[in-house]
């Protein structure tokens, strides 16, 4: 059964860390930190990274992006365009830290990422996208 988060008044919400491991579970796997403002949108992305052959991972409950960053060292970070870590402040430290960055957006992204996108270097994919399209992606962007 897929544990559900439940926000008081709301209906149920599946948990982002439903989909995937504990992070000692399988080492031989490359993290992917999902930083995202929508818990369904990460969850899916988490089982998408999980087909693709890599290991999702998560902030732990009111751990902030940062923190989540230096814990787990990822190879690859995906940031929703909407999430606060889609700033200078987090993508900075992320790429120092040598992760790579993956911004993601939706047709509801309200944030405007163009500059930041352009200055840093980085890519932005439309979700959602095609598991045959995502999964080579991933793949470029972990080797």
């Amino acid at each position: 059964m897929v544990p559900l988060l439940r926000r008081p008044g709301s209906a149920p919400v599946i948990s982002p860390h439903a989909c995937c491991p504990a992070p000692d579970d399988d080492v031989s796997r490359e993290p992917v930190l999902v930083l995202s403002s929508d818990p369904l949108a990460a969850a899916l992305l988490g089982a998408a990274i999980e087909l693709a052959g890599h290991a999702p991972r998560f902030p732990q409950s009111d751990e902030a992006a940062r923190d989540a960053l230096l814990r787990l060292r990822p190879r690859l970070v995906l940031v929703d365009c909407d999430h606060d870590a889609c700033s200078d402040e987090f993508i900075g430290p992320a790429l120092t830290e040598g992760s790579r960055v993956l911004l993601f957006r939706s047709r509801r992204t309200r944030r405007d990422v163009r500059e930041l996108t352009e200055r840093l270097g980085l890519r932005v994919v439309e979700m959602p996208t095609e598991h045959e399209t995502l999964t080579p992606l991933l793949d470029e962007m972990l080797h």
